[in-house]
């Protein structure tokens, strides 16, 4: 009976919010509804498992770039890059203070002719950093304006322009290893300069927080990226996903480590870290490597990131290890047989009997214990396992070595169809586990 009366508030709320907009217009009182939530699609390129979105830029620009979520700031081929709106952040100013930090004194002059973006006078300076090659490239600074769509959870409301939004300007041979439509990276980071923060201070959301929801391979549509929180509303699940999300807060890591530094007098990393505490498989605790890996020492090594420019989960040697021996033990009690490795995965099993269920292949169940909460972040068969042919399935976990700086990165496979919430004003991070489980996926948001 809940479900049914959501669901009906839900149309209720829609429909009167088109009569009120009908009233005014006739009236000639409308005036556009304030935005709440700013939303971006999220496209999933097969070849390279990149995520990326669509940034409607400037004059003349329609431009894909892969989003990053521990960026620190966002960047594009500015030798590609044509706008009218286009202006230079000068060198000294406050908005270059705002972006590198310290006292905005990083310039760059280009004495080319004719001045174009990328190619100024006077001009504010960064590196724009590539994590997938691990290169960098220093740039000038620049804003244009971005147009993009606003919702209140039910509805797309207007197209919002974002008239000053800040990027770096980079060249077209930092773009290597990226996916092939792209040309640049949007930086979701813990930075002033990343998407959320510009537009929580732009537009004055009442919550600088965003979410992702990342789609999977076998989903025609997009997910989406929700900039200012929720509500979240999915085709098939009857509420806000919002009252799905359990919480833990996110840790700052002291060190940044390879991305270049923005600002000199803070070290710290922009990307998510979260305290796992321990992993379970079907219950049963992981225990056979030192947990203190789990934790992130002076230097910056080692805890728990999560990560979309990497797609399936990278473990330290021992974790990893630890990992596969206890989903092998579990594995053989459901009757999986096992099957010789396919690389880079080390745990691979016949597919002939391994059922499927709402959430997957029912495969033993991956618990993360997080800090906060006795609910654990749970990874079920569809984001623990990959299909590598028709007949095998493997764990989705890669092997990272015995001396990574990151004990585990949270990949993007296991990610798909989970809805994540980042709250950076209260520094927590909100996780529902697999959408799958409620009938509902990160392709079907039910916005109209």
């Amino acid at each position: 009976m809940a479900s049914s009366s959501s669901s009906s508030l839900h149309l209720l709320s829609f429909f009167f919010t088109i009569v009120l907009a009908f009233i005014s217009v006739s009236s000639g009182t409308f005036k556009p509804p304030k935005p709440r939530v700013f939303i971006f699609p999220i496209k999933r390129d097969e070849k390279t498992h990149q995520f990326y979105t669509e940034l409607d830029m400037g004059t003349t620009n329609r431009i894909d770039v892969v989003i990053d979520l521990g960026g620190q700031f966002s960047w594009l081929d500015c030798d590609q890059y044509n706008s009218s709106t286009y202006r230079h952040v000068r060198c000294w100013s406050p908005k270059c203070k705002a972006t590198i930090g310290g006292d905005g004194a990083s310039c760059i002059d280009c004495k080319e002719k004719p001045h174009r973006p990328g190619c100024t006078r006077n001009t504010c300076a960064l590196s724009s950093y590539n994590p997938k090659t691990n290169m960098y490239k220093v740039g000038g600074v620049g804003e244009d304006t971005m147009r993009v769509s606003s919702t209140d959870g039910y509805v797309y409301l207007t197209d919002e322009d974002m008239r000053r939004f800040t990027f770096g300007c980079g060249v077209k041979g930092l773009l290597s290893g990226l996916a092939k439509p792209t040309k640049g990276i949007l930086g979701l980071g813990r930075t002033p300069s990343s998407l959320s923060t510009q537009f929580s201070s732009a537009f004055k959301l009442v919550q600088n927080k965003f979410a992702l929801c990342l789609p999977s391979p076998r989903q025609v549509y997009s997910g989406d990226i929700f900039v200012g929180g929720g509500p979240y509303y999915f085709v098939n699940y009857m509420g806000d996903a919002s009252n799905l999300l359990i919480k833990t807060p996110l840790v700052i890591n002291p060190v940044s480590y390879p991305r270049p530094l923005l600002n000199s007098k803070d070290f710290s990393s922009p990307e998510y870290f979260i305290d796992v505490k321990g992993i379970k498989v079907d219950g049963k605790p992981v225990i056979s490597f030192n947990t203190s890996l789990l934790s992130i020492d002076n230097e910056g090594k080692g805890g728990t990131m999560i990560s979309t420019m990497t797609y399936y989960t990278v473990l330290h040697s021992a974790i990893y290890k630890a990992l596969v021996t206890e989903f092998v033990n579990e594995a053989a009690a459901k009757k999986m047989k096992r099957v010789g490795s396919v690389a880079p995965f080390g745990a691979c099993f016949s597919s002939e009997n391994i059922k499927n269920n709402m959430t997957g292949p029912a495969v033993p169940i991956i618990d993360l214990v997080v800090k906060g909460n006795n609910a654990p972040w749970r990874i079920y068969g569809a984001n623990s396992m990959v299909k590598v042919n028709k007949n095998v399935l493997c764990l989705g976990f890669v092997d990272g070595g015995s001396t990574p700086i990151t004990s585990i990165i949270l990949g993007g496979h296991q990610l798909e169809n989970n809805l994540l919430e980042f709250d950076l004003e209260s520094s927590m991070v909100g996780f529902s586990s697999s959408l799958l489980l409620h009938y509902a996926t990160c392709s079907q948001s039910r916005i109209f």
